[in-house]
């Protein structure tokens, strides 16, 4: 059975928000409808899941960040938001080795351009994703996340192209304009977030699980920005923003076989990462291209015990998937950077190889 298009939320929500700010509380249509989705949804993520193997593919189950392990952000501040937008849309990617299309990538944030994890389940700070994946060998070379209130780079003249070959890898900066809102007039008295008919946590996101707790706070921040400026009681303006696709020698690899039901460790990139070579940035036709001198990657080890210590498939009524995790295995990625020091085992810095 299909899965819905990965946009399909994002749509409902730009579609309906105009009548959020009209009717308080919601009609129940849209509530009813929006029930009838996540239901459909939770049905399409056991089946695929589920079934994932029988149809050839491998099962992985690996952490990434739980973003609602800190305390509720106060999305009003700028500096806060732009943080929680930079570590949500960060996707570390693991792309196949011969096969260009597969691809495995981890985050907690809306993948637009691949099926990424269908379900996910929270225990401390980590945030355990279940993705299905094709078998073969898939190689850590690949981290994409957009900056918010950044602008791009000033360029240079084109330089040795064995100068940037010794470097570890180079990032794509592309320039895009985000929508920012400032509230003018008086907030409107807290209430129950449930009447507006979103739904509760990952059920905003469309996503199986737990872990979206902030995300959903985020995006109905963003909703009532829209309906506070629709009243005359916000500014809204453009923003500067960057989108960043950092490409370099592979740092870890991992291979599966079909029928496999794997875990392992997860990595993240530190929001003060990469480092820049200063004044390396040239002019292409993919939008300014910086050298990156060196990438330093948070290991977040994962453990069988720890896993299975996190809510199940079964508290989110996903019977096919819990069956399948029963034969769970754990299986160390290949490193091919040591860690930064033995005092920092989970700290890994990738350079160029000089």
């Amino acid at each position: 059975m299909p899965l819905l298009p990965v946009h399909a939320r994002a749509c409902l929500l730009a579609f309906f928000a105009p009548a959020l700010a009209l009717a308080q509380p919601v009609e129940p249509d849209f509530a009813a409808r929006t029930a009838a989705l996540v239901e459909r949804h939770r049905e399409n993520v056991d089946a695929l899941l589920g079934d994932a193997r029988q149809q050839g593919m491998a099962l992985l189950v690996i952490p990434t960040l739980n973003l609602d392990a800190e305390p509720q952000r106060d999305f009003d501040d700028d500096a806060t938001r732009d943080r929680f937008v930079r570590q949500r849309s960060t996707f570390v990617h693991w792309n196949h080795k011969s096969e260009k299309d597969y691809a495995i990538s981890a985050g907690a944030g809306d993948h637009a351009t691949d099926p990424g994890p269908q379900f996910q389940t929270v225990r401390g700070k980590l945030l355990y994703q279940v993705i299905p994946v094709w078998p073969g060998e898939y190689r850590l070379n690949r981290i994409t996340y957009h900056q918010p209130r950044a602008e791009l780079p000033e360029t240079v003249p084109p330089q040795s192209a064995m100068e940037r070959l010794k470097k570890i890898g180079i990032a794509t900066l592309d320039y895009t304009v985000d929508r920012e809102f400032k509230r003018t007039g008086p907030k409107p008295p807290s209430g129950n977030e449930d009447d507006d008919g979103l739904g509760k946590g990952c059920e905003v996101l469309l996503r199986a699980g737990g872990g979206c707790d902030e995300a959903a706070r985020e995006v109905r921040w963003r909703i009532n920005g829209e309906i506070a400026f629709n009243a005359g009681n916000a500014d809204a303006a453009p923003a500067p923003g960057i989108e960043a696709e950092l490409t370099f020698s592979p740092i870890a690899a991992i291979t599966l076989e079909a029928g496999e039901v794997v875990l392992t460790d997860g990595f993240v990139l530190p929001v003060d990462q990469p480092v820049m070579t200063p004044d390396s940035c040239e002019d292409t036709s993919l939008g300014p291209t910086c050298s990156i001198d060196s990438i330093t990657l948070t290991r977040l080890p994962a453990s069988l015990d720890d896993f299975r210590q996190a809510p199940g498939a079964s508290s989110f009524n996903l019977p096919k998937l819990d069956a399948a995790l029963r034969d769970l295995a754990y299986r160390a990625s290949t490193l091919y950077y040591k860690p930064a020091s033995e005092a920092e085992p989970n700290v890994i810095r990738a350079v160029d190889r000089n």
